[in-house]
């Protein structure tokens, strides 16, 4: 009884950190294809932000940042959360570097400006796995690296297979101290 109260005490606490989200972020619901003017695609993943440029009917047109490596755009420069993964072809704006914005439409329903609606069953998923043991701490209190090396000694505990793994860990980083939703403390 006192694990569920706990349990939840630490889901609402949470659940108000997110609603303290800046409401003009939108999220990518789950993994999508953005479609360039040219008719090439990118794979964009869940959670990544896009600020929409122009909304077209169903559609809208999106603007994704971040850092390109060959094919690949990461949220950094140390390539710690992938963003997208670009077709051959498909036209990135160079801005300065690495540093790439693209540009594209997709459904409007793939996108949320709510992050409850993109990671409320990762972070139920969290809770059900990392309390199992101990009290999970709260995601934004640790950075994407921590993350990583600190998911790394747990994911064999929580018997987690590659699947679930990486489910978890994208959540954990995306929601990390300097991941892409920003919270307070």
């Amino acid at each position: 009884m006192k694990t569920i109260i706990r349990n939840t005490i630490v889901l609402l606490a949470l659940l108000g950190a997110f609603f303290q989200v800046n409401a003009e972020q939108n999220f990518i619901y789950q993994d999508s294809v953005l479609k360039g003017d040219n008719g090439k695609t990118a794979k964009i993943f869940v959670g990544v932000p896009v600020t929409i440029k122009e909304e077209m009917g169903k559609n809208v047109k999106v603007s994704i940042k971040g850092v390109m490596f060959g094919d690949e755009v990461y949220s950094s420069k140390t390539k710690e959360l992938l963003v997208a993964k670009v077709e051959k072809g498909f036209e990135v704006n160079q801005r300065d570097g690495n540093e790439v914005e693209l540009v594209g439409t997709l459904a409007k329903e793939l996108t949320s400006n709510d992050p409850l609606d993109v990671w409320g069953e990762h972070e139920e998923f969290y809770f059900e796995m990392c309390t199992q043991c101990h009290a999970g701490p709260e995601v934004n209190h640790h950075s994407m690296m921590e993350w990583e090396a600190i998911f790394g000694t747990m994911k064999g505990f929580a018997k987690l297979d590659e699947e679930e793994a990486s489910y978890l860990l994208r959540y954990l980083k995306a929601n990390s101290s300097d991941g892409f939703v920003k919270t307070e403390h």
